[in-house]
């Protein structure tokens, strides 16, 4: 945060408070007439703390012609504290009401602004404020988040306006638990990791939305410890995941073994964090750096695809170590988007590998099925019933040189030169001949063992020539698997 003593009017837009002069008032005796008459400590806005006492604090600043100011202006105020708010002498707002004693303090909401009348502005100016912060469950985090002089605005629309570009990995998120999701629903992944990815993609959502529902609702400042704690839940949940999806995916022995000595070590980090920022980074980065060693363990012994994940990891446990503060704010979800994208993307790959496969080994039965068929025909050729206009004949399906479809009727072409006409359609005659008989035409099924070649016509199609001198035409569409069929 920057902090200027000198604002200029015509540039104005938001200017961050930075050092301000601090008071607590055990006895109950500072004014605001007082304040800076007193010897107070100066100290960072955010390393203030709030004790179970009031506390005062104020700054001073100087505007550059402020009658040049024509929008409203406003202090954005976040702190988990009630508070009053003092511009040169008068009270401006009030969120919550701040007192020494617990139970007359009514608690404020965590983001507020409060109208800075422009009357009030001066070249130099004094902002004093009231705190006092009993109903603070617990003390892991800041007590003062921010104060920024800016154009007066809802807190609401404030904040949302810094989360609005974590919708896009929000997307990204959401569109990888989705895709993730129905590959493990419907079972299409063999890889054992598969489930962990939802899962932590899912995870990582509610934590984006856990963090920008501070936009949506101004809860008191209470509850603000309890949606950090939340968050740091959600982290740890998010860390644990990935570490099961390293390590189902590319330890193959002592699995348990492995996971429970990851979380312990991740357990302790976490608990030798500072703040609850620290701890929500360490629930996300001990994992990858535990992840990164895994994987590149594996490059070392050269197992399967592994290189791009050690890759992806390393990057990502540089980039937390990097500046830590930042990420958490800023690039956290953005970077674990793109992690997890990498993931899809790899994922997606085995898919199609995995499905690849699968067709060539259908393939490969079909075709052994196949062949077993033709060759069980070969040696006890089969029969089937003719109805005949007369009489009703079994014939032997290796007499019939091809079939030919005549509307409600087929044509049957036999060995003995005899054409017969049976009243069953060709598809009926289809489902009852054997493997070795193929469908070469909507109105042609041939037996294969009487095919001597194939020619190719400039239309697309082809011609079939049977032992039996007879030539049957061969569809376009139904070509390439005739062919297939003949290699």
């Amino acid at each position: 945060m920057i902090f200027s003593t000198q604002l200029v009017a015509g540039e104005f837009n938001k200017y961050f408070i930075q050092d301000v002069r601090v008071c607590y008032d055990e006895n109950e005796k500072l004014s605001l007439k007082s304040f800076f008459l007193q010897n107070c400590k100066t100290m960072p806005l955010g390393e203030v703390k709030l004790s179970n006492k009031l506390t005062w604090i104020g700054t001073t600043f100087d505007i550059d012609a402020p009658e040049l100011i024509d929008k409203p202006i406003g202090l954005f105020f976040s702190a988990q504290a009630a508070a009053e708010f003092y511009f040169n002498g008068e009270l401006i707002g009030r969120n919550g009401y701040p007192s020494s004693q617990p139970d007359e303090e009514r608690p404020g909401v965590m983001d507020f602004v409060t109208y800075i009348p422009k009357g009030l502005l001066k070249q130099q100016n004094e902002l004093v404020i009231k705190l006092s912060s009993h109903h603070k469950a617990f003390d892991i985090s800041r007590s003062i988040g921010l104060a920024i002089v800016t154009y007066y605005d809802s807190p609401q629309d404030i904040v949302l306006r810094h989360y609005l570009p974590t919708l896009v990995p929000l997307g990204v998120l959401i569109i990888g638990f989705v895709f993730s999701s129905l590959l493990v629903l419907q079972d299409l992944s063999s890889r054992r990791n598969a489930f962990w990815l939802p899962l932590l993609s899912l995870l990582v959502a509610l934590q984006l939305l856990t963090e920008v529902s501070r936009g949506f609702v101004a809860y008191e400042y209470p509850y603000h410890e309890i949606r950090l704690m939340v968050i740091l839940l959600l982290g740890t949940l998010s860390g644990l995941s990935l570490l099961l999806y390293i390590i189902d995916g590319f330890v193959k022995n002592h699995r348990k073994s492995c996971f429970f000595l990851s979380m312990l070590l991740t357990f302790i980090f976490i608990y030798l964090g500072s703040t609850i920022e620290d701890k929500t980074v360490l629930a996300i980065q001990v994992p990858a750096g535990i992840s990164f060693l895994i994987t590149a363990f594996q490059v070392f012994n050269r197992q399967g695809n592994t290189r791009k994940h050690a890759g992806a990891l390393f990057i990502f446990f540089i980039i937390i170590a990097v500046n830590p503060n930042q990420f958490l704010d800023l690039y956290f979800y953005y970077f674990v988007a793109a992690l997890l994208l990498f993931f899809f993307v790899q994922h997606a790959i085995a898919y199609k590998h995995e499905q690849s496969q699968k067709q060539i080994a259908q393939q490969r039965a079909d075709q052994l099925q196949q062949a077993l068929d033709e060759y069980s025909e070969q040696q006890t050729p089969s029969k089937i019933k003719l109805n005949l206009s007369d009489k009703n004949e079994l014939v032997s399906c290796d007499s019939i040189c091809f079939v030919k479809g005549a509307r409600d009727y087929v044509e049957i072409c036999l060995i003995d030169e005899r054409n017969v006409l049976h009243n069953e359609t060709l598809t009926i005659m289809e489902k009852k001949l054997p493997a070795t008989f193929l469908r070469i035409h909507r109105s042609y099924i041939v037996n294969k063992q009487f095919i001597q070649s194939l020619q190719k016509l400039p239309s697309g199609g082809g011609e079939l020539t049977l032992s039996s001198g007879d030539i049957v035409p061969v569809s376009r569409r139904i070509m390439p698997k005739v062919r297939k069929q003949l290699m």
